[in-house]
C-alpha cells in the first residue's frame, strides 16, 4: 500500500464501486506539525478560505490512498476545546458535529505531556481518532525514547510514529485514519475519572439531558455545563441548541410523545444550566480547577508509562540561542538589527524589479497609444485607457508587487525560523504599557509591508478586545505604499534633511500606534481583560520551498488582487475628473469645482484644497499621490509620475506646511482596501467604521499639535 499525497492533481473519476470521500479532520496544538503534515498530503490540491461567519482561517484539501479519496480539513490549532478563543469553538465545533469520519490529533513527542491535555479532550467528543506522534527524529536527539504501544494501551486509539517533515509515517498513519473511520478497526477511548463528587453530577445531569432528548454526546454536554461553559451555558440558556452544534436525538420532553417547540424547551435547559452552575461551584476545589486538574493527572501517569529518557537532559539549541535572544539586554539590538536587516534588504531589493516593473507598463502605455492612434479612437478612449488605467494601475503595481514579495516573505521565513514569536514574547513587557500585548508588535511590523496584511495577522492574537485594538490601529503604520511614495516627496521638499525628517514620520507612526492603543483600552475597551500566553517554538530550518509558495499565493497574490482591483476603476475615475469636459481649463473640470468644495477641510492645518483633494484621491492607494498632486494643482491631465509638481511643491510650500502635510498623509485614513480588509477580519459595521475613525482623529490631533508647535516655533516662514 502507498500514499501519493504530494502528486500532481488527478482528475477526479469514480468507478460505480469506488467508496465514497472520507474526511479526515487535523487537529492539534500550535507548533506540532499539524501544517506540514496537511502540506505533505495535500500537495497543491488545497485551498484556503475562513470558517463562516468567523475569521480563523481554514485549509483544506484532497489526496488519493490506494483508490479512495480523501478530503482533510486542518482545524485551527489550540492548547485546549474550552471555547475561550474562536480557535476553540471551531475546532470542537467540528467534531461534535459529525463532520469528520476521523480524526487525526498530532501531538509533538518531545512536549508529550502538555500536547495530551487537548488529546484527552478530543476523545471526550468521539472514538474516531488516531494520535500522530509526530517529532520523533526530534525526541530521539533529546534522549527521549518513548514505548508507543503503552502509549497506545493506555490512550485506547492507534498511536503512529510520524516525522511529518521528512514523510516518514505517513503512509502508516493514513491506514489507521482510514481503518478507523471505515469501522475496520474498533477503538475503545480512554475515559477521564474525574472523581467521585463530579462523576456523581455527570450522572446526573446526563440523566437530566437524555430525558430531554439530547444523548449525542451527553457526558461531554454535562462536563461544559460543570465548567460553565460560555458557549454551551448561552446556548442552553437561550434553548436553542443549534448555537452549540447540538441537537435532540428525539422530540420528547419527560415521556411526552408530541413535538415540543423550542420556546418550550428552553426554561427547562436554564434551568438545568442553573444545576449544573449551582453543582460546579459548591465544589471544593471549584468543577473547572478539577477538571483541568484530573486531565493532567492522567496525561502524567500516562507520560511516565510510556515515555523513558535514555541520558541526561542537555541544554539544547533552542535553549543556549533564547539565552541570548529574550535576554532583557541583549535581545533588543538583536531584534532591531533583525527588523532593520529585513526592511533594508526590503527597500534595496525592490529598487530593480519595481523599475523593471515601470518601464514594462511604461511600454504597455506607450505601445497601446500607437495601436489606438493607428485605430482613430476617441481621444476619451486613448486617454482614459492609457493615461488614466494602464499609467495608474502600473504605478500601483511597481510599487507595492516587488517590496510585498520580499517583505512577507522574510517575515514568513522568519516565522517559520522561530523568531517572530521571540519578538513578541520581547515587546509584550513594552506594549502592556499601553495596555496591549506583544503579539500586536508583530502586527505592526507585518503592517510595514502593507497594512491589509497587518490585519490578517491580527488572526494570531487569541484575545478579541487585543485583536481589535490592533485592527483598529494597524492603518496608523506606514504601509509600503506610503513609504514609498513618501520618500520622494521628502527627498524633493526637504533636500538634505531628508533623513531625520523621514525617521521622525516614522517615529511619529509608531508614536501615533501607542497612543490610539492607549485610549482605547481607556474608554471602548476599559475594564475588558486582555494579556496573551505565548508559546515559544523550538528553532527549526525553514521550508524555503513550501513558505515562499504559501506566502506568494495567500498574502501576495490575494493582496495584490484586491489592491488593483480597488485602483484600477478608482484612478479611471481621478483622470476622468481632471479632463472633462475636453479641453476646458482647469477650474471647470470636476477636480477644479472639487478643490473649491474641500477647502475649508484644511484650514486647521493650513493645507491648501488641491492638497486634501489629493489625499482624497489616494484613498484607493496611497502610491499615486505624486500624480494625484500633478491634477489636483492642475499641473498635468494624466496620471503618470511628474517632475513637474515635485518642482512646483518644493518653490511653493514652506518647511511647516510640507511637514504637516505629510505626518498628515502618513497617518490619515486607511486606503479602501484596508477598510475592506477590516470588513472581513470584524464583520461589524461598527468595527469597520471605527477602523476609519481612530486613524483620522489619531492623524487629526498628532496634525493640530506639529502644526501649532511650528508655529510656535516659527517654522512657517
Amino acid at each position: 500500500m502507498t500514499c501519493h499525497p504530494a502528486q500532481s492533481p488527478q482528475p477526479i473519476t469514480r468507478s460505480p464501486h469506488q467508496e465514497a470521500m472520507l474526511t479526515i479532520a487535523l487537529a492539534g496544538n500550535p507548533n506540532v506539525g499539524k501544517s506540514t503534515l496537511f502540506n505533505a498530503l495535500t500537495g497543491s490540491r488545497q485551498h484556503t478560505g475562513n470558517w463562516p461567519g468567523k475569521t480563523v482561517e481554514r485549509a483544506e484539501g484532497t489526496f488519493f490512498f490506494n483508490g479512495q479519496e480523501v478530503h482533510v480539513v486542518d482545524l485551527p490549532g489550540t492548547y485546549s476545546l474550552a471555547a475561550q478563543s474562536p480557535e476553540e469553538v471551531i475546532a470542537r465545533d467540528f467534531i461534535v458535529q459529525g463532520s469528520a469520519d476521523v480524526v487525526i490529533d498530532i501531538v509533538d513527542a518531545t512536549n508529550l505531556e502538555r500536547n495530551l491535555n487537548l488529546t484527552l479532550q478530543v476523545l471526550e467528543l468521539t472514538d474516531r481518532v488516531v494520535i500522530a506522534l509526530n517529532l520523533m527524529d526530534e525526541a530521539e536527539r533529546e534522549g527521549l525514547q518513548i514505548d508507543v504501544e503503552a502509549l497506545e494501551e493506555g490512550l485506547g486509539v492507534p498511536v503512529i510514529p510520524i516525522v511529518a517533515r521528512e514523510g516518514k509515517g505517513l503512509t502508516e498513519l493514513i491506514q489507521a485514519a482510514l481503518a478507523v473511520a471505515q469501522g475496520r478497526r474498533e477503538t475503545h477511548p480512554v475515559r477521564v475519572d474525574y472523581g467521585l463528587a463530579i462523576e456523581r453530577s455527570l450522572t446526573l445531569l446526563e440523566q437530566e439531558l437524555q430525558a430531554l432528548g439530547i444523548n449525542g454526546h451527553a457526558r461531554w454536554v454535562a462536563l461544559k455545563l460543570l465548567e460553565d461553559d460560555p458557549e454551551i451555558t448561552t446556548a442552553f440558556r437561550a434553548g436553542d441548541l443549534s448555537a452549540c452544534c447540538l441537537r435532540r436525538e428525539r422530540d420528547l420532553l419527560f415521556g411526552n410523545p408530541t413535538p415540543v417547540p423550542n420556546v418550550e424547551l428552553a426554561p427547562h435547559l436554564n434551568a438545568l444550566a442553573d444545576r449544573a452552575r449551582t453543582m460546579g461551584e459548591a465544589m471544593q476545589p471549584d468543577a473547572k480547577v478539577e477538571i483541568v486538574r484530573r486531565r493532567y493527572e492522567l496525561a502524567d501517569r500516562l507520560v511516565r508509562r510510556a515515555v523513558r529518557r535514555t541520558r541526561p537532559a542537555h541544554h539544547v539549541l533552542t535553549e543556549r540561542l533564547d539565552r541570548i535572544l529574550t535576554h532583557k539586554v541583549w535581545s533588543w539590538p538583536i531584534m532591531l538589527a533583525m527588523l532593520a536587516l529585513v526592511f533594508w534588504i526590503t527597500i534595496e531589493g525592490a529598487n530593480i524589479p519595481s523599475d523593471m516593473l515601470a518601464v514594462g507598463f511604461d511600454w504597455l502605455a506607450h505601445t497601446t497609444r500607437q495601436v489606438l492612434t493607428a485605430l482613430n479612437a476617441p481621444w476619451w478612449v486613448t486617454g482614459a485607457l492609457v493615461d488614466g488605467l494602464i499609467v495608474g494601475t502600473g504605478a500601483v503595481i511597481s510599487v507595492m508587487l516587488p517590496p510585498m514579495v520580499i517583505f512577507f516573505t522574510a517575515f514568513a521565513l522568519l516565522e517559520d525560523l522561530g523568531f517572530l514569536p521571540r519578538v513578541a514574547f520581547n515587546l509584550d513587557r513594552v506594549m502592556r504599557v499601553v495596555g496591549s500585548q506583544g503579539k500586536q508588535c508583530l502586527v505592526c511590523t507585518m503592517s510595514y509591508g502593507c497594512n491589509i496584511t497587518g490585519i490578517m495577522s491580527a488572526r494570531i492574537i487569541d484575545n478579541e478586545k487585543d485583536r481589535l485594538v490592533s485592527i483598529l490601529t494597524a492603518p496608523l503604520i506606514i504601509c509600503n505604499g506610503r513609504f514609498g511614495a513618501g520618500v520622494v516627496l521628502v527627498i524633493i521638499l526637504f533636500g538634505d534633511q531628508a533623513l531625520p525628517v523621514m525617521l521622525s514620520l516614522v517615529g511619529l507612526s509608531l508614536l501615533a500606534v501607542f497612543l490610539a492603543t492607549f485610549v482605547l483600552n481607556q474608554t471602548l475597551f476599559r475594564g475588558e481583560p486582555g494579556g496573551f500566553v505565548l508559546e515559544l517554538p523550538p528553532y527549526r530550518r525553514p521550508q524555503w520551498g513550501r513558505v515562499i509558495w504559501r506566502t506568494l499565493r495567500d498574502k501576495v497574490g490575494h493582496t495584490m488582487m484586491r489592491a488593483v482591483q480597488i485602483a484600477a476603476p478608482t484612478v479611471l475615475i481621478i483622470w476622468l475628473l481632471g479632463n472633462i469636459p475636453h479641453g476646458a481649463p482647469f477650474e471647470q473640470t470636476p477636480i477644479g469645482w472639487l478643490v473649491r468644495l474641500v477647502e475649508p477641510l484644511g484650514r486647521p492645518w493650513n493645507l491648501s484644497g488641491e492638497a486634501i483633494l489629493a489625499l482624497i484621491f489616494t484613498l484607493p492607494a496611497k502610491e499615486i499621490v505624486v500624480p494625484s498632486l500633478a491634477m489636483t494643482y492642475g499641473l498635468q491631465s494624466s496620471l503618470a509620475d511628474s517632475q513637474t509638481v515635485l518642482d512646483y511643491l518644493a518653490a511653493h510650500w514652506n518647511f511647516l506646511t510640507a511637514y504637516t502635510f505629510m505626518v498628515f498623509y502618513m497617518l490619515y485614513l486607511p486606503c479602501l482596501v484596508t477598510t475592506w480588509a477590516t470588513w472581513k477580519e470584524t464583520r461589524s459595521l461598527k468595527w469597520t467604521v471605527l477602523g476609519i475613525v481612530v486613524p483620522f482623529l489619531t492623524a487629526a490631533s498628532i496634525t493640530t499639535v506639529i502644526y501649532r508647535l511650528g508655529l510656535a516655533l516659527g517654522l512657517a516662514t
